[in-house]
């Protein structure tokens, strides 16, 4: 089924780390109920319960559309203390990139995902990129201007190479909501700001190959630059 999480619970999912860019798979259990359920959640507050009806109701999102889908969601409660958010590497994949996407859309392969490298201190100059299917999206905090913890980017650079080269963008950063990306947030961070920077691995049958920045503080005030339509 499909679910509008509640709003209480929805800010506990905020406060938790991103498993990818835009989503998280949570293991969870319904208030007063406890059998233990795993669900994919979309900008902390639409979830998709992770079953075998998993890939119906991920069309079903794409052909009503996220703001639609979420007026009509039944509302549901979650048990604060049962909530696990998986982390990026339990859901990766093996899955060979092909010679042609890695040639003509300038994609990566090997290496490790960002979670899995080495922290480093930002440089201060360069920018990166949260694409994004939501304008509202939860991980930009418009009041401070930063990205919130937890939350993932890819470089610009990267972002460059995937809208020049007409690459999907679904694919290459490996998104399991498969809706049309349709926003690019913008973020400079400070010298100060710590992150991790690998290559996106396989998941959900995508291949990745992307670059992604994973920020696990967040990045500082003032940092978040802009908004703009993808691709423009």
């Amino acid at each position: 089924m499909i679910y509008r999480i509640f709003e209480q619970d929805a800010e506990t999912l905020l406060e938790k780390p991103e498993t990818g860019m835009g989503y998280q798979i949570i293991n969870a259990s319904q208030y007063n109920r406890n059998q233990v359920r795993k669900f994919v959640v979309y900008n902390t507050i639409l979830a998709v319960e992770l079953d075998s009806d998993f890939q119906t109701n991920k069309q079903l999102i794409i052909k009503e559309g996220y703001r639609a889908i979420l007026n009509k969601a039944t509302v549901l409660m979650l048990e604060t203390n049962s909530i696990r958010v998986f982390e990026h590497s339990s859901v990766r994949e093996f899955k060979m990139l092909s010679e042609s996407k890695r040639t003509n859309k300038k994609r990566h392969s090997g290496g490790k995902g960002a979670t899995d490298n080495p922290k480093e201190f930002a440089n201060g100059t360069d920018e990166y990129v949260r694409i994004s299917a939501y304008e509202d999206d939860k991980r930009i905090d418009s009041e401070k201007m930063k990205l919130k913890p937890g939350s993932f980017t890819t470089t610009l650079n990267d972002y460059t190479f995937c809208v020049t080269t007409n690459d999907d963008p679904i694919d290459r950063y490996a998104l399991p909501n498969e809706e049309k990306i349709k926003w690019a947030f913008y973020i400079r961070p400070k010298s100060t700001d710590i992150l991790q920077k690998g290559i996106v691995q396989p998941a959900f049958n995508l291949e990745g190959g992307g670059i992604e920045a994973y920020f696990e503080n967040g990045t500082s005030e003032r940092t978040y630059l802009f908004k703009i339509g993808y691709g423009e």
